[in-house]
């Protein structure tokens, strides 16, 4: 026979039931932990923080944790497993992967808003003028400086490396030697490139590689540092990676907002080396109207970064092309 404590005790079992289930149904799915390296002095400080203040990654389920580092560690970052997805230098990632790193490019990134930028009033007319000069670089290993080799022996023959006299200084140095006459040209980590071209008085373009490939292709060069991950982990939670990389892309389109990047420089503006309102109004240009960042993936775009990958073959940058089809992942038809 049922009895009435029977029935209480069962009723009260399924309302305990009901109930869970609902919260868990009602709660919010946990967050995904990522980690990136990121180097500082550049525009990454602002759009992977100032994106993690704004709940930008957890809007898509990413807890984003992020490493600043100087140029040298970021760039040891990913190679050591230290973060297993981030915006890496391109150029280098193509090279690991010939050397059997089993990395993939998962989406857009930073273009090479690298200018090659000389002294105001200097008398180097074209790049062909720089054969024999003294050139400046916060890093031969850097993607950009690379990617900036390979549009200069494409477009003029010169190669910077074997035909000037190559510095390699870091980048809060480097400005104040062109500026001295130290050295006759530079290219510099992003936000100190971009805060040494807003100073107009100082300092002129001799060469934009995003605007030689914009000519030839329609797209800027992406291969200062694309979105690379190693595959192990993409094929661990492929979701977790596309999420991440629709984060990433988010990030970028949240930073072009300009009331955004003022949000992202007051908090870490010291960090990224946005300290001024030249560099700040230098950065809203080139977000709204440059293509500072490249977020078309799609098989366009990743065609146009396939080209300038034969580019580097050619010029001997890299040593051969991966098979696009391979190793751009999650690109849109």
């Amino acid at each position: 026979m049922t009895t009435r404590r029977s029935l209480l005790l069962g009723g009260i079992g399924s309302v305990a039931a009901v109930a869970g289930m609902r919260t868990r149904a009602g709660a919010a799915p946990a967050l995904k932990p990522v980690k990136v390296v990121i180097p500082q002095s550049s525009v990454f400080v602002l759009n992977y923080l100032g994106g993690k203040d704004a709940g930008v990654f957890a809007k898509h389920g990413i807890d984003l944790d992020v490493d600043p580092r100087p140029f040298a560690g970021f760039l040891a970052g990913l190679p050591g497993k230290q973060c297993m997805a981030v915006t890496y230098s391109g150029i280098d990632a193509i090279e690991k992967i010939n050397e059997g790193l089993d990395w993939a490019i998962i989406g857009g990134g930073l273009t090479v808003v690298q200018n090659v930028l000389v002294p105001k009033n200097s008398p180097i007319k074209t790049p062909a003028d720089l054969k024999g000069k003294t050139f400046g670089t916060f890093s031969t290993g850097a993607g950009s400086f690379k990617c900036v080799r390979a549009a200069l022996i494409d477009a003029y023959k010169i190669d910077v490396i074997k035909d000037t006299k190559m510095q390699q200084v870091a980048g809060p140095a480097l400005t104040k030697l062109l500026e001295s006459g130290q050295i006759q040209a530079m290219m510099n980590i992003s936000s100190l490139n971009l805060a040494a071209q807003a100073q107009t008085d100082k300092f002129r373009v001799l060469f934009s590689p995003n605007d030689y490939w914009k000519q030839k292709t329609g797209f800027p060069i992406v291969w200062a540092a694309p979105l690379v991950a190693w595959r192990s982990w993409i094929d661990e939670d492929q979701a977790r990676a596309k999420a991440f990389a629709a984060a990433v892309k988010d990030s970028f389109l949240w930073l072009e907002q300009p009331a955004n990047l003022e949000a992202a420089v007051k908090n870490h503006g010291t960090l990224a080396g946005v300290t001024t309102p030249q560099d700040v109004a230098a950065y809203k240009d080139w977000l709204q109207h440059r293509n500072m960042f490249m977020t078309d993936w799609d098989a366009k775009s990743v065609g146009a970064q396939w080209k300038f990958l034969d580019v580097c073959q050619r010029t001997g940058i890299i040593s051969k092309v991966p098979a696009q089809d391979k190793y751009a992942l999650f690109a849109e038809s």
